[in-house]
């Protein structure tokens, strides 16, 4: 007599190697839908401290770095701004915000503030921008805009038709087209 499978219990490594494109929201979906525009950007011969402002006032986190005549040539982020800063004005940011209350002195040194204005005013963009820029086109399916920001540890992509900057999807973004779509 054959022997009787072993009962089996179901448990949540039974599930699919892969969920259904269908119950991830995004089946369908493209940048296009998604995608933030008109996009803020600033010209590479900007300095950082434009571009510092320009984030803070659009409470965003990094512009697309656009030429007169409508070239994306990079992008600029706080996290590269913050990489100058580092290597220039000697700016040592704490591990976390506990770090910040422990210090004993908020920078050891009253200078650095003023040394931070001082790069922050006499660099230009282009010196602190990552290039080339990743980019997406508008049509690109959004699983395809998600891996290329996980893969490329990146916020934004600039969205790009027909060589002109027409929008940006950042994880936001995403995020937002997600919520929206599974309601």
């Amino acid at each position: 007599m054959p022997k009787a499978p072993a009962p089996t219990r179901s448990t949540e490594l039974d599930l699919p190697a892969r969920t259904p494109r269908e119950a991830l929201g995004f089946y369908g979906y493209r940048v296009r839908d998604v995608m933030t525009r008109p996009v803020v950007s600033i010209p590479p011969g900007a300095t950082l401290s434009e571009a510092a402002t320009r984030m803070s006032r659009r409470g965003i986190s990094g512009l697309p770095v656009i030429t007169e005549g409508g070239r994306l040539v990079g992008v600029v982020s706080q996290k590269d701004i913050l990489r100058v800063l580092a290597a220039r004005a000697g700016l040592r940011l704490p591990g976390s915000v506990l770090d910040l209350v422990l210090a004993r002195s908020a920078a050891g040194r009253s200078d650095l503030a003023e040394r931070c204005r001082t790069v922050l005013d006499g660099t230009e963009v282009r010196a602190a921008m990552s290039q080339p820029a990743r980019t997406v086109g508008p049509d690109v399916l959004l699983d395809d805009a998600v891996r290329q920001l996980v893969a490329g540890k990146i916020n934004r992509l600039p969205v790009v038709s027909k060589g002109k900057v027409v929008g940006i999807v950042t994880r936001t973004d995403l995020l937002s087209g997600l919520t929206t779509m599974s309601e």
